[in-house]
């Protein structure tokens, strides 16, 4: 998906049919599950299943093409004898035209292969874009700390910070 693109609701161009468009979002949503990088771009498109038009479906195209030029990609797992939790997080602020909240993005891998993610819309509307990266921070951290619980269960603790 085009960096630069803002998508919102009533964008003026024709509508389309829309059980069309939700049968393509749900193959991404389906892709994204061992692709991630697509992961962001579908939870984007997937705001507009109701009010789908045609700007929405060129993107839509936009994203399976990348999707048939991306093939071969994916997560790999290898073995590895050091693990170590890490993660990402991102926002944008102001992401969503419709209603100016933003969107969390978040990644966590663990020894060889990303295994946690989400890209999700913030519940309250930021006003600035150093709220908006403490929400999303929050939200990666409260993933982490859970994380690193689940490997304590596993007799796998962690004792370097993530």
């Amino acid at each position: 998906m085009n960096q630069k693109e803002r998508l919102c609701k009533e964008d003026g161009t024709e509508k389309i049919d829309q059980a069309h468009f939700r049968s393509m979002i749900g193959c991404l949503l389906y892709l994204s599950a061992t692709q991630p990088d697509i992961l962001n771009a579908v939870s984007i498109l997937s705001r507009f299943m109701h009010c789908a038009s045609e700007m929405h479906l060129k993107v839509v195209k936009r994203v399976i093409r990348y999707v048939k030029g991306t093939c071969n990609f994916g997560i790999k797992y290898k073995k590895t004898k050091k693990f170590k939790l890490i993660g990402f997080f991102d926002s944008d602020w102001g992401g969503s035209i419709d209603d100016m909240r933003s969107t969390s993005r978040y990644n966590f891998s663990f020894g060889s292969g990303v295994f946690s993610w989400s890209s999700k819309k913030q519940e309250n509307v930021a006003q600035s874009t150093t709220e908006a990266e403490f929400v999303a921070a929050a939200a990666a951290v409260n993933q982490a700390l859970w994380m690193n619980f689940f490997l304590i269960d596993l007799n796998m603790k962690q004792n370097e910070s993530t």
